[in-house]
């Protein structure tokens, strides 16, 4: 279990000589609860939200192009664009709707489809999901593989209008709350209504000792469920209600996954204790590689060595602006960043150095003042194209090009159980005797 201090080092401070600040100690004034929401949920200029950090606005617009262009905003401020500059590289060799529409645009042969289930952090949002992203494989099978599964990971993948009998298949990077708390849910709550071909299978980091491993992790929660898969037994499938996990050595760079053309390379990421590693998939020619939570790590570059289409890495806002949220001070602010997760500047590094053709931020909190201030901090280190990523970006990944727009959802789409491989014939288990005088009877 965490500590509270590794807890708050996802959501940290700010020292602003602003109204509504209070003194902490002779040197350092903290924003108030009142006026750092305030300041998260300004829609202030680039310039201005610059200027009230007291960061430097020389260069906010580097070229005359840049200068006349705006990032769009959030979806939870009206968006419905992806939060970038540069939303296609390459030549498409078709025409993409403006917006992902689910259901109205059919994956292709030899396509990767990456949506972002879950941008962000340990709290979750209406905004913001905690951690996940989907890939959706265009080979025969159709596969689905979900990397992450952290709070309203499920309520999102609900909306992309998915079969819930495809998704079996999750790669966790590491144990953090944020980044597997929606298991207990898609093992028992969607055994109910329609994932009922079998368990879900469950590829993990070891740690540097049993308990801290995702073995011990699959167990355990199996083990939680049985009240859940005892009141189950006859209408549901009991395969359909565990958990089959393959835990890997967090340590090694290794496939620990190859079928149906699809390959999965884990390495080990630097992240608060040993066993937290980063995911490259392979397939058809195309690659994504994912960081999850990671300060930045030499084995996520050497695992972008000879090319990566896309590359989804962490990415904290600089630590005053990641302040805002908090009451730390700003020294205690900067420790936390640095020691745990990386800022823009050390994104930008990450990214020159893999060099894919399209980056990703991720794991940021959203919120529009502080997107161009991450912007800003991390193109004075990264030239190519770079998108914010929020809840429901889309990425089209094509041997021609990658193509990034958000998803038009709605948000109470019931779960579509798909077509069952496996049959499974339920039948009516016998109640306990002490229900018969205990039921009311309706006629």
């Amino acid at each position: 279990m965490k500590s509270v201090v590794r807890e708050r080092t996802r959501c940290v401070a700010v020292v602003l000589p602003l109204k509504g600040t209070k003194n902490m100690n002779d040197d350092s004034r903290i924003l108030t609860d009142s006026s750092r929401r305030e300041f998260l949920r300004t829609g202030a200029t680039v310039a201005v939200g610059a200027a009230v950090l007291g960061l430097n606005t020389d260069g906010l617009a580097q070229t005359e192009e840049l200068k006349s262009q705006t990032l769009p905003p959030p979806t939870y401020a009206g968006g419905t664009k992806p939060i970038t500059l540069t939303p296609i590289v390459g030549k498409p060799r078709r025409k993409y709707a403006e917006q992902f529409v689910p259901g109205e645009e059919k994956l292709e042969d030899g396509e990767l489809r990456v949506t972002v289930l879950g941008s962000g952090n340990p709290w979750t949002t209406r905004g913001q999901a905690s951690a996940g992203i989907l890939v959706e494989i265009g080979n025969p099978q159709r596969d689905i593989l979900l990397f992450d599964i952290g709070s309203g990971v499920l309520a999102n993948y609900a909306s992309l209008k998915l079969p819930v009998n495809k998704l079996n298949k999750v790669f966790i990077t590491h144990l953090h709350a944020d980044h597997m708390s929606d298991m207990l849910t898609l093992v028992g709550s969607y055994a109910k209504v329609g994932r009922s071909d079998g368990p879900v299978y469950v590829w993990g980091p070891s740690g540097d000792e049993p308990r801290m491993g995702t073995k011990h992790f699959a167990e355990s929660i199996d083990e939680a469920l049985t009240w859940d898969t005892v009141g189950g037994t006859g209408p549901l499938n009991p395969a359909s209600m565990r958990i089959e996990v393959t835990e890997h050595d967090y340590s090694k760079t290794h496939v620990i996954y190859d079928r149906n053309g699809v390959k999965v390379t884990s390495f080990p990421v630097v992240h608060t204790t040993s066993g937290a590693v980063g995911y490259r998939l392979d397939f058809a020619g195309l690659s994504f590689v994912f960081s999850g939570d990671a300060r930045p790590s030499w084995p996520l570059v050497r695992a972008c060595e000879g090319g990566v289409d896309l590359l989804i890495h962490e990415c904290f806002p600089p630590a005053e602006a990641l302040a805002a949220a908090s009451g730390l001070s700003i020294e205690r602010a900067k420790i936390a960043l640095n020691a745990a997760h990386t800022s823009p500047t050390a994104a930008g590094k990450v990214f020159t150095l893999a060099k894919p053709k399209m980056a990703g931020m991720w794991h940021t909190l959203l919120s529009p003042q502080v997107i161009p201030l991450v912007f800003k901090e991390l193109q004075s280190r990264y030239a190519g194209p770079i998108v914010q990523t929020q809840d429901f970006t889309v990425f089209n990944v094509t041997k021609e090009a990658i193509v990034v727009r958000q998803a038009k959802v709605w948000d109470q789409y019931p779960p579509i159980p798909g077509v069952p491989e496996v049959q499974y014939k339920g039948y009516e288990p016998v109640p306990p005797a002490w229900w018969k005088d205990a039921v009311i009877p309706v006629d």
